[in-house]
């Protein structure tokens, strides 16, 4: 798991109130710190920040049981880019646990791309280095436009 991560909480363990949530936590510490990036934080340390379309997209099998998947790969179409040089089509990273960032094809997305120092493999296959922080300010365009405009103040209007 990605450092920083979402994870799901049994409620019922850390609060005792018998219900489970999702909460972002930063992992890095000895408490337990609540964390939801500002788009200025998620922007200055993203490798990249693009407006992508899902070309396409598949689910990589588990090891230990086929009928289900560990991963999907996101094949993403570079539409603009707003903070770094990135190649035209880059393949983005998302596990399949609760930090998940799950993306629909043909559908345009603001990304803050970050990118993992380690390799994970799927049997005998690389996957992408590249991720989306869940827990940060990417999403469907049309659902954060409010932030597209942010990012554009930071990026100089390009």
């Amino acid at each position: 798991m990605k450092q920083g991560a979402c994870i799901l909480f049994a409620a019922s363990l850390w609060l005792g109130c018998g219900v489970a949530t999702a909460a972002c936590i930063d992992l890095r510490g000895k408490e337990i710190v609540p964390r939801h990036p500002s788009v200025p934080e998620e922007y200055a340390s993203a490798q990249w920040v693009v407006i992508g379309r899902v070309a396409a997209s598949r689910d990589v099998a588990s090891q230990d049981d086929p009928g289900f998947y560990d991963w999907t790969v996101y094949d993403v179409e570079v539409v603009e880019s707003l903070k770094g040089k990135p190649p035209h089509r880059i393949k983005l990273e998302s596990e399949n646990t609760s930090a998940r960032f799950p993306m629909d094809n043909g559908r345009q997305y603001l990304l803050f791309v970050s990118h993992s120092n380690t390799a994970e493999m799927a049997g005998s296959e690389k996957l992408p280095q590249n991720y989306i922080d869940n827990c940060g300010n990417s999403g469907a365009v049309d659902e954060v436009e409010a932030t597209v405009k942010k990012v554009r103040g930071l990026s100089g209007g390009r």
